[in-house]
């Protein structure tokens, strides 16, 4: 297949709001307002819309958008809500930006390199202002080896563990992928990742991140205070993330659009994707904004959009994006999984990457303590027992 036909925009007829919505995402939105049909506004459930903006986590792209048409049908105090709400974002957002420039700082004086995912450095990389995109909480990534150490500062730094789970014998390594602080006065939390994704799977070493890191932010005096992904990891942290999510929020799509247009060597990226399994997420991404946001696919990346694969889970997400927005109505296709879902996230994986998945399920988990609490030198135990404690919290759920 090489046209993305599964989603033409006749699909969308019977949902104003949401075509309107993923009009004013488009990167080429602004220059094509003035082919907006005013008929087309009046009518509309303007309220449906702004809680798809709210749930889709694009207040601001959808009010600047809105404000730019300036048409009468577009209610005041819609403009008015939007414009509070893109306030307040802005302030957010600003103060996630000093905070995670004060932890990152703590950390790396003390030896401590880090890398910030997502949240205000990303907003800066790739919409060029933090108040363009939205955040709730700051994602740091460390290497697995410095966990303890930075745990303590960020103690220091005023931070408490949202969560008290037992580190199970070594697997919360690679079987796990980050834990939650939250600053008890300023209520900002902070997810520290040793990892980029949950489970077992490829992905980039800490080591090769860093060698590739780009500077998200600098110092008045110009030294680098904040690295983030580089270009073409970024991409790969991105649509694997997305697609974990079923891309139920299309911010991140919006993220893969505006990277699209960033200098990423695509080249180079083709045989990363193969070499980490993300060539399912990858292809994923690709077809989904290219139908739903008009993004110009990378030539190179072309033929990873075009397979059965890659259309068959944009459908699925198709569904999960028609499924998760407030209202109901007949979805594209039958939502045969879940985002999160096992059966979904194994779609997402390739064989290798599949079998390793669920070798990974017969490893102790941070979750079997509170089941079973056992003293440390006998967590050798809970391999054993793993079956066992799985069906029993299994059932405790039911």
């Amino acid at each position: 297949m090489s046209e993305h036909t599964f989603l033409k925009p006749d699909r969308w007829k019977e949902d104003p709001e949401l075509t309107l919505l993923l009009f004013l995402l488009r990167e080429d939105a602004t220059p094509r307002l003035d082919t907006v049909d005013a008929a087309d506004l009046y009518g509309l459930n303007w309220a449906r819309l702004l809680r798809l903006a709210e749930h889709h986590r694009v207040v601001p792209a959808v009010y600047l958008q809105l404000k730019r048409i300036n048409h009468p049908a577009i209610p005041a105090e819609l403009l008015r809500n939007l414009q509070a709400q893109y306030q307040r974002n802005t302030l957010r957002m600003l103060r996630l930006q000093a905070e995670a420039g004060r932890v990152t700082r703590l950390l790396m004086n003390h030896g401590i390199r880090v890398l910030m995912l997502k949240g205000p450095a990303l907003a800066q990389q790739l919409y060029g202002d933090v108040s363009l995109r939205t955040s709730k909480d700051v994602d740091l990534l460390i290497a697995p080896g410095d966990m303890d150490q930075a745990e303590q500062w960020m103690q220091e730094a005023g931070y408490v563990p949202k969560s008290g789970e037992a580190r199970v014998l070594g697997s919360w390594k690679w079987k796990d992928h980050h834990a939650s602080f939250l600053h008890p006065h300023k209520r900002v939390e902070i997810e520290l990742h040793w990892r980029l994704h949950p489970d077992a799977g490829g992905e980039p070493s800490f080591e090769d991140l860093w060698k590739h890191r780009q500077i998200g932010e600098v110092t008045a005096t110009g030294v680098p205070c904040v690295y983030t992904l580089g270009s073409e990891h970024q991409f790969l942290y991105l649509s694997a993330h997305g697609a974990r999510h079923g891309w139920f929020r299309l911010r991140w799509l919006v993220d893969i659009d505006r990277l699209a247009v960033r200098a990423v060597d695509w080249e180079a990226l083709l045989p990363m994707m193969r070499r980490y399994g993300g060539l399912p997420a990858g292809g994923q991404a690709w077809a989904l904004a290219a139908a739903l946001l008009g993004t110009s696919i990378p030539e190179p990346l072309r033929q990873v959009a075009a397979t059965r694969l890659a259309h068959r889970l944009a459908l699925s997400a198709l569904a999960f994006i028609q499924a998760s927005v407030p209202a109901a109505y007949p979805v594209a296709e039958p939502a045969t999984h879940q985002p999160g879902s096992r059966s979904y996230l194994l779609s997402l994986k390739e064989p290798s990457h599949r079998l390793l998945y669920l070798i990974s399920r017969l490893l102790p988990s941070t979750g079997d303590p509170a089941v079973l609490p056992l003293p440390r030198q006998l967590h050798f135990l809970y391999i054993p027992l793993r079956p066992f404690l799985w069906l029993k919290r299994r059932f405790s759920k039911h």
